[in-house]
């Protein structure tokens, strides 16, 4: 085995370690017909188990492709279109009203396999998120017993929010819920795809920007 492709292969491995469950998404590359696509679809409220008076979080996705492609014999990490909705239902202020609070992600990395899936990308907020906190990692369960059981996790909940690198996800932390509403919604689907390992000579990715941990 090459160095290059020993390299993927760790890489891989080390993805998996740190959250993204599994192989199963799909690679573009420059030559050869193209590879199937991984995709994570749906919409349901979740409850936050880490905001107990103000639990509800809604995430509306559309998310398709995979984790990296080939451009000019050069792997690229992040080869996903697609966007990420979400919404917070909560007061402005304690006591007050709750309101909706719509943020959105714009998709640049899909991974799938199996029920499981890892979604990243950059959010859009224009104010009130630091540089070094734009980059949102969500991951995605399609429960077997039925959409009412599916779960989600978000970066900026229960794990530290900066310098979150592409791919790297909590544990689908937050349950299928009603919603502040009583109103279940459709809940996710996630369509895996395999995962095809490189063959022949090419350059491996660069290293991620360097991220400060300090307040920005």
């Amino acid at each position: 085995m090459s160095r290059k492709r020993r390299a993927v292969v760790a890489g891989m491995a080390v993805l998996c370690a740190a959250g993204a469950v599994g192989t199963g998404s799909a690679m573009a590359q420059d030559k050869g017909p193209l590879p199937k696509e991984a995709h994570v679809t749906g919409d349901a409220w979740l409850k936050y188990p880490g905001d107990p008076e103000y639990p509800y979080r809604r995430f509306v996705v559309d998310a398709h492709g995979g984790p990296w492609k080939f451009v000019n014999g050069k792997m690229v990490m992040g080869a996903a279109r697609g966007t990420v909705k979400f919404d917070h239902y909560a007061p402005d202020e304690p006591g007050g009203p709750s309101k909706h609070h719509w943020g959105s992600i714009k998709v640049d990395y899909v991974m799938a396999s199996g029920p499981v899936a890892v979604v990243s990308g950059i959010r859009q907020d224009e104010n009130g998120v630091p540089p070094n906190q734009k980059r949102a990692n969500l991951t995605f369960y399609q429960s077997p017993r039925g959409h009412t059981f599916d779960r989600m996790g978000f970066s900026w909940g229960v794990v530290l929010p900066q310098c979150q690198q592409m791919g790297v996800g909590p544990a689908p932390f937050s349950t299928n819920s009603s919603g502040p509403f009583g109103k279940w919604l459709k809940g996710y689907t996630v369509k895996d795809a395999p995962l095809q390992l490189p063959t022949g000579d090419f350059q491996p990715p660069d290293n991620p920007a360097d991220c400060s941990f300090a307040d920005e």
